[in-house]
């Protein structure tokens, strides 16, 4: 049994010297995580903006097939995504929708409630 231990430790002193030490620790700093996040979140919502079907004919129209599209997707530059994904938020929800219409129909329903109450 004693042959078995000098044996171990001889091929655990044999690795250790000839075997390279490659493995590395160190902090990596909150911002570097979470701008790695946020450009992946960038670059997977512009690929979700342009997989739209009603972007894919769009873009149909203009004499561009949705493969093509996808590829200058896959060829901008982390700048460019991150610049289009900010106009993607801002873009509006509804068709040109604005809060004139929410506020007319509150006044109205408003206006109706008074009058019956008086």
């Amino acid at each position: 049994m004693k042959s078995f231990y000098r044996l171990i430790c001889q091929l655990l002193i044999l690795s250790m010297v000839w075997l390279p030490y490659s493995a590395q620790a160190g902090m990596i700093a909150t911002d570097q995580v979470l701008a790695s996040a946020t450009n992946e979140a960038n670059r997977d919502k512009v690929r979700d903006f342009v997989s739209r079907t009603d972007v894919q004919k769009q873009f149909e129209a203009l004499g561009l097939t949705a493969a093509t599209a996808g590829d200058r997707v896959n060829a901008m530059t982390q700048d460019e995504i991150n610049r289009i994904a900010g106009k993607i938020d801002s873009l509006p929800a509804g068709a040109g929708s604005s809060g004139w219409w929410w506020a007319a129909g509150v006044l109205i329903i408003a206006g109706i409630i008074w009058y019956f109450w008086k």
